[in-house]
C-alpha cells in the first residue's frame, strides 16, 4: 500500500511541535551580584582594602635612604627603577606602633598623580571581593585615627574591611606636612 504524501510545511510544523514537547526547559535566570574589588593589606590591628586604581604596584622593602629633619613615620626614600618614592609608615603615621620589617612587610606604591609616595604596611592580604549589597557596612562608632581616610566598609566572615582612600591620604595636610 502506498503511502499517503504529506506536504513538507505540514511536516516541519509536526517536527516544530514534537520539539518544544521534548526540549528541556530554559535554566533559572540568577541575579548575578555586584562585587567591588580592592587590594587587601594589613595596617596593625586593621584589615584594609584600597580600590585597585590606587595602587600602582606592590613591592618588598628595599634599601632606604634616611632623610634628616623630617617627622618619623617618614622613613626616608627608595630608588625604584630610576625613580625616587617618599616611604611612609603607614601605621605610625597613624599613631600605632611602626613597622618592623620582616618577609611579610610590603611597600604599596601610591597611584595618585604627582606624587611619588609609597606606604609601607605590615602585610600585603591579596585581591579581595566583596559584594556590595550583602556586606558593605557603616562605620559610624568606630574610633580609629585611620577613620578619617576610610570610605565605609565590608563584613566577612566577623572581619571588618575598611575601604580606605589613598587619594584621601595624599590630600591631607597633615600628610604633606613632613617636616619635623
Amino acid at each position: 500500500m502506498a503511502k499517503a504524501k504529506t506536504d513538507p510545511l505540514s511536516l516541519l510544523h509536526r517536527m516544530q511541535q514534537d520539539s518544544r514537547v521534548s526540549a528541556p526547559g530554559l535554566p533559572e535566570q540568577v541575579q548575578v551580584a555586584t562585587l567591588w574589588s580592592g587590594l587587601g593589606f594589613r595596617l596593625a590591628d586593621l584589615q584594609l582594602v584600597t580600590p585597585l586604581n590606587q595602587v600602582a604596584e606592590v613591592l618588598p622593602v628595599s634599601q632606604l635612604t634616611l632623610i634628616p629633619g623630617t617627622k618619623r613615620w617618614l622613613k626616608g626614600v627608595a630608588n625604584v627603577r630610576g625613580n625616587l618614592y617618599t616611604i611612609i609608615d603607614l601605621p605610625e603615621y597613624f599613631g600605632k606602633d611602626p613597622v618592623v620589617p620582616d618577609e611579610k612587610t610590603r611597600l604599596l606604591i601610591m597611584n595618585v598623580p604627582s606624587l611619588n609616595a609609597a606606604l609601607l604596611v605590615n602585610e600585603v592580604l591579596g585581591l579581595r571581593h566583596f559584594d556590595e549589597e550583602q556586606e558593605s557596612q557603616d562605620l559610624t562608632g568606630m574610633d580609629d585615627p585611620a577613620l578619617a581616610h576610610m570610605r565605609g566598609a565590608f563584613l566577612r566572615d566577623g572581619v571588618l574591611w575598611g575601604i580606605f582612600d589613598m587619594n584621601s591620604l595624599a590630600e591631607s595636610a597633615s600628610f604633606q606636612n613632613v617636616a619635623a
